[in-house]
């Protein structure tokens, strides 16, 4: 395999995680799949494919609070941002719904956990988009940046 040739291959040590993580079921192994995320995050704490792997691992755990937390760092990610939204979207219908969220008090829980997640998402937005907005005015203005007054 790839990873032998090339132990410290981030894509490699990734994708390996895939499939020890149910992709092709009779290699299922949970643990390996998470190590192998883990030495992926370790070659480049950067690279953030590695937080979409690891919420699907978590979730197949059934550790829902790690895979809330992994879930907005995929989201915020843009290789992994478009699959991550689709199972941020699933997971939060059930948890906030009447008949998914358990007790009135889980619900509570659930949705002030929820709203705190959104309110990072949407702080992130806006600092990726002030940044867009500084580089364009930067490329508009021949490589200088131009100070507001």
């Amino acid at each position: 395999s790839s990873l032998r040739t090339c132990p410290t291959s981030i894509k490699s040590n990734l994708e390996m995680s895939k499939l020890y993580s149910g992709l092709v079921p009779h290699m299922s192994d949970l643990e390996r799949a998470r190590s192998l995320i883990k030495t992926a995050q370790t070659i480049d704490p950067t690279y953030c494919d590695v937080y979409q792997q690891h919420a699907h691992v978590y979730f197949q755990e059934q550790k829902y609070l790690l895979f809330e937390e992994h879930s907005v760092e995929a989201l915020l990610c843009p290789f992994t941002m478009g699959q991550a939204m689709t199972n941020w979207n699933k997971y939060w219908k059930v948890v906030l719904s009447a008949n998914g969220g358990g007790s009135s008090k889980n619900r509570e829980a659930s949705t002030k956990r929820y709203t705190q997640y959104m309110e990072r998402i949407e702080k992130e937005i806006a600092k990726a988009a002030k940044e867009d907005e500084r580089k364009k005015a930067q490329d508009s203005s021949g490589g200088y940046v131009v100070d507001e007054l």
